[in-house]
């Protein structure tokens, strides 16, 4: 006599959860399989032929406009020798309006390359050609693909087309004269260049040029001059990655300024520099930084100490320079702090 038994409440919990789950996913799969056009909606089937489908197999993509679209879905081998390789698309009825009886396919690589998939393009209508949708199964015409080997045979034929002294690199390639006088339209700008240079060195020596053309070397280097030097850590003077002095950061000017006040030489001039840590990751905002932490300890020292003047109708030179992240022009010889700003004073020997 058969024995039922019945379903504690616990295992009947367990149960339902399952069936749930169960059909949960189905659920889940018919919605996925519908999102991508193949449920519930007739697939449009076209057809296209190759002379080579190289790279290409069932389930390869087919795209319009960078749109997934289709897939491949059968390889039909040619009828005769050299004759097209026949495949058969199917695509999601979404795009069905979208390919037209004159439509092209082409085989094309993800990359220079990648994988390869088919990409249906929309050309301009033939004179007397009408603009149709593509009915189901029709075949559409195709397009040759620019694949690597082609370049590189393009590439190879005008390599040999230069060495056979074809073209205007060929010419001048196999023409010494015409070679000799490139060199020397080549050196004649090179001679211009520099000469530019030198020019535009003489112009910035120019005394009405001079005082608004920031010259690290000519600032910081003076064979003629003795030089004293005072230096701080960025974090002594100023508010991490700003240029706004802090408290004790112009306590230290303030006790600065005797030693500057003791410097006041005839013709002697003053630097103020400021230099970036080498690390940072931004030079053009590290060369910003600088020359404002550089200015902003110039202004304060000519405002409340008046570093600047040497009597009553006599002044010197303040200048105040931002090097961002770029070196000394000189090599220091004492270990220094990477940020730092250094206040120097060059007097004139003799």
């Amino acid at each position: 006599m058969p024995v039922s038994r019945t379903l504690s409440r616990l295992q009947a919990l367990v149960l339902g959860g399952i069936v749930l789950v169960g059909m949960g996913l189905a659920v889940t799969g018919l919605f996925a399989v519908g999102s991508r056009g193949w449920f519930g909606k007739a697939p449009l089937h076209v057809r296209v032929g190759f002379r080579d489908i190289r790279g290409v197999e069932v389930g390869t993509r087919v795209r319009i406009q960078g749109i997934d679209a289709g897939e491949v879905i059968t390889i039909v081998p040619p009828e005769a020798p050299e004759g097209p390789v026949v495949l058969r698309l199917a695509l999601k009825d979404d795009y069905r309006q979208l390919v037209r009886a004159h439509s092209t396919v082409q085989i094309v690589s993800e990359g220079m390359l990648g994988a390869k998939v088919l990409e249906i393009h929309h050309r301009p209508l033939k004179p007397g050609q009408r603009d149709e949708p593509a009915a189901e199964d029709a075949l559409l015409p195709s397009e040759n693909s620019t694949e690597l080997a082609d370049l590189l045979g393009q590439v190879k034929h005008m390599l040999e087309g230069i060495g056979n002294g074809d073209g205007t690199l060929g010419k001048l390639a196999r023409d010494p004269q015409a070679y000799n006088a490139l060199l020397d339209l080549l050196q004649q700008g090179r001679n211009a260049i520099v000469s530019i240079g030198q020019s535009a060195d003489a112009v910035k020596q120019m005394p009405l040029v001079r005082d608004y053309v920031e010259d690290a070397a000519g600032l910081l280097v003076r064979p003629n001059c003795e030089r004293h030097r005072q230096y701080f850590a960025e974090a002594e003077l100023f508010e991490p990655g700003r240029a706004v002095l802090t408290p004790q950061g112009r306590e230290r000017l303030d006790k600065l300024a005797p030693w500057l006040e003791g410097l006041k030489y005839k013709g002697s001039e003053v630097v103020i520099v400021a230099y970036a840590d080498p690390q940072t990751t931004s030079p053009s905002l590290a060369r910003t930084l600088t020359r404002q932490q550089s200015e902003a300890v110039c202004d304060y020292l000519k405002r409340q100490h008046a570093i600047q003047k040497m009597g009553w109708f006599s002044s010197r030179k303040v200048t105040a320079l931002g090097q961002g992240i770029n070196p000394p022009p000189l090599p220091e010889r004492d270990p220094l702090p990477p940020a730092r700003i250094e206040v120097i004073v060059f007097v004139p020997q003799g």
